[in-house]
């Protein structure tokens, strides 16, 4: 006498199956999802941490006193310390592609993206450029110090939180924003409740690196 499973049992198995995994695999590419933006975020910090200790060590990068505003021609020109520190540290970069004449959204994502910060479209005006490995920095605002990164670039989903982050130029000592004398690069404090700069809710700049501490 031989066993076996009838055809309705195996259609009945392979609905089951079916139903499982409906319901678990979009939870578990999201989780992987997340922990690749997560080691893309940790080698974005880094990589602009050694390209701004470079800059320095070169006498690249200017003067932030007083918060390093110079508004000669108008906000937003560039023409502040801080866009002009910004447009420098790309210098040391691999393979970098740069957007530095009002064209931003050449370089960063600025229709379909939260940019945050006051703003959540970018400001084409502003400066932006991309490294070699697809990784997009964008400067809110060239008379501002938040820098945002986007891990991926122009895919999505382009938002804070997820696969974009807000970074600062600061100083090691004070950790403080608009500072003088910046000689790192910080993440901007954890943002748990929605708002425009966090249309989530859950915008973990900080803790993404280092825990429920760091800069908070």
């Amino acid at each position: 006498m031989r066993f076996g499973f009838t055809l309705a049992e195996v259609l009945i198995t392979i609905g089951i199956i079916g139903v499982v995994a409906a319901m678990t695999i979009p939870n578990l590419m999201a989780k992987i999802s997340e922990k690749r933006y997560q080691i893309s975020y940790r080698k974005a910090y880094s990589t602009v941490n050694q390209a701004l200790k470079s800059a320095i060590e070169d006498g690249a990068i200017g003067s932030t006193k007083g918060g390093g505003y110079n508004h000669e021609g108008g906000a937003n020109t560039g023409n502040s310390a801080i866009g002009q520190n910004f447009k420098a540290l790309s210098a040391y970069f691999k393979g970098v592609t740069t957007c530095f004449d009002n064209n931003a959204d050449k370089c960063w994502e600025c229709q379909n993206g939260e940019s945050g910060l006051g703003n959540l479209r970018c400001i084409e005006s502003s400066y932006a450029f991309i490294d070699a490995s697809g990784i997009a920095y964008y400067l809110y605002n060239n008379d501002e110090w938040p820098i945002l990164v986007d891990v991926n670039g122009f895919s999505g989903p382009n938002k804070l939180g997820k696969d974009r982050y807000v970074l600062f130029f600061t100083n090691s000592m004070t950790k403080k924003y608009y500072t003088d004398d910046i000689d790192v690069i910080y993440p901007w404090k954890d943002i748990k409740v929605k708002q425009r700069r966090c249309p989530s809710g859950d915008c973990p700049n900080t803790s993404m690196l280092f825990g429920n501490g760091g800069v908070n």
